[in-house]
């Protein structure tokens, strides 16, 4: 078994994705993050965009194998129709698929409660997701989505392993709380199906 060391901290941030938090949402816009509205001005002259986005993300995780079998990694996907409402947001809810595997050592001291250990998070159940669109000129459309979603009440998750019971519950209760997020282009109206890797966070987007 490989021993990684890992904080709760680094537990939390693991389990939100291996992406960008969702918290960066709140930082203030800069010059090329200006958000959009559908009111009249330059933005108006770009294409139109679709009223509503089937979008399908699969994580694309670093899967880490050791001796015995033992993995840090697993595979998440999140799919729903975002639909946009009267003030140019888009908004939907999704169902999310997961199974996460961690394998290596948790707390920084050697006792019962941290030694290494391995265990296995399954979850699914409804998040809900909210798209603000934003300026890209690199975009198809010279627009972007910055998608953020949040479990629903009734997520469900299941933790199994040889690690501690405190430490699996506090996996399941970051799984069950945590927002996530991620940018991606959006297509113009008329465009077909979009597939992409994002470069900034460990996702696939496939956009309809």
């Amino acid at each position: 078994m490989s021993r990684r060391t890992i904080t709760p901290l680094a537990a939390a941030l693991a389990l939100a994705g291996l992406t960008p938090m969702a918290g960066s949402a709140q930082s203030a816009p800069n010059s090329r993050t200006v958000a959009l509205s559908l009111a009249d001005g330059p933005m108006a002259r770009r294409p139109a965009l679709k009223p509503v986005y089937h979008v399908r993300l699969t994580s694309t995780w670093p899967q880490d194998a050791a001796a015995g079998g033992c993995r840090n990694g697993g595979e998440e996907t999140v799919e729903g129709t975002l639909t946009r409402e009267a003030g140019g947001t888009y908004t939907g809810t999704f169902a999310r698929r997961t199974e996460l595997l961690f394998c290596g050592e948790h707390g920084g001291h050697q006792d019962a409660e941290t030694a290494a250990c391995e265990l296995a998070l399954t979850g699914q159940g409804d998040v809900s997701a909210t798209g603000v669109v934003r300026d890209d000129a690199a975009s198809p459309s010279g627009q972007e989505v910055r998608l953020v979603w949040t479990p629903a009440p009734a997520h469900q998750a299941s933790v199994h392993g040889a690690c501690a019971p405190a430490f699996k519950q506090a996996m399941k209760e970051m799984y069950l709380s945590t927002p996530h997020a991620a940018e991606f282009p959006l297509t113009p109206a008329g465009a077909g199906p979009r597939t992409e890797r994002l470069e900034n966070y460990a996702w696939k987007v496939e956009l309809e």
